[in-house]
């Protein structure tokens, strides 16, 4: 006898429901603490004599902080002004301004000016141009150049605290030191010597290329970028804005952090790009004492087979690849 086929089961769709969106979805700028909370991160920094430098005296500096800035969230846009913006900064300025403007605080325009020989006027007109026309109102227009004299003084500081020294490796060495993670022939020199060094550097009488003054950071660190970073570099080339007072000049991986701390930024916004470049920002401040800015990295805004990098474009116009400068170029 056959058995009778058993009619199948209905089985009930089982109906999803979406979760409701997070905080962070519904406010991405959630995420970021108060300016008063500063201190709750990046307490400690490693040297390279194994000590760890633990900054007691954070709170105390934070207070100083709060009162110039009254406790507003303080933010910058810091193009380099070394050619025209393109659609990624469209997305960084919505992250620098937005968060000021979403916790009722100020964002500054800062010109990242370190590079003589690749910035121009024309440049900084243009973003000035491009930012008003995105619809931002900087809370003042500022330059790294304004802080140079600052940012030399805190040198003189580091070398007096040991922690900088005046370098003649050229690039090549500077590069095979890096790979082999040994300490270069001039890493402990004697303090006094490279003060009176750095003094002729700043007074033009060290050729091009003949000295540096690096950071005494790590060099057997896995992080390259904690390899005895250079701080300052000899060129005569005059400055867009600070004219022709300077042969030396720092470079980003010391007047960024630097700046931030001087200028009072809560939240140093960037991309993710310069995460690496994290421990080092902290070692700097950290090693000068001074104030410690909230740092986060985001995701780059790229669009495929398009180039979105300032120095390429540059590089297309200028060597004539492309016919030039478009109204409608990303």
């Amino acid at each position: 006898m056959k058995k009778k086929k058993e009619k199948p089961t209905k089985v009930e769709e089982e109906k999803t429901v979406a979760a409701p969106p997070s905080e962070e979805e519904l406010n991405p700028y959630s995420i970021f603490p108060q300016p008063e909370e500063n201190f709750k991160v990046h307490t400690e920094i490693f040297f390279s004599d194994g000590n760890i430098w633990r900054a007691h005296n954070k709170k105390s500096i934070l207070k100083e902080h709060l009162k110039v800035t009254g406790g507003k969230v303080m933010t910058r846009f810091p193009p380099e002004p070394n050619g025209y913006l393109h659609i990624g900064h469209a997305k960084a300025m919505f992250i620098d301004f937005g968060l000021a403007k979403e916790r009722n605080g100020h964002c500054y325009l800062r010109f990242d000016d370190t590079n003589p020989e690749a910035e121009k006027k024309e440049y900084i007109d243009h973003i000035q141009e491009i930012v008003t026309w995105m619809g931002w109102e900087p809370y003042k227009v500022t330059y790294t150049s304004d802080y140079f004299q600052d940012l030399y003084e805190l040198a003189i500081c580091l070398i007096q605290k040991g922690l900088a020294y005046v370098d003649h490796q050229a690039p090549e060495e500077i590069k095979e030191y890096r790979e082999k993670k040994m300490n270069n022939p001039w890493r402990d020199r004697p303090i006094e010597e490279s003060l009176r060094l750095f003094e002729d550097m700043r007074r033009g009488l060290i050729a091009e290329g003949n000295a540096t003054l690096r950071m005494k950071q790590d060099m057997q660190n896995d992080n390259k970028n904690m390899a005895d970073l250079i701080a300052y570099r000899i060129k005569f080339t005059p400055h867009p804005h600070a004219g022709d007072k300077w042969f030396i000049y720092p470079s980003y991986d010391y007047a960024h952090c630097l700046v931030d701390s001087l200028e009072n930024i809560t939240h140093s916004l960037c991309t993710l790009e310069f995460d690496v470049r994290r421990p080092s920002y902290y070692w700097l401040l950290v090693a000068l004492g001074q104030y410690q800015p909230h740092v986060w990295e985001y995701s780059r805004l790229n669009i495929s087979n398009n180039v979105m990098s300032k120095r390429k474009l540059n590089r297309l116009v200028t060597n004539k690849w492309v016919d030039g400068w478009e109204w409608d170029d990303p």
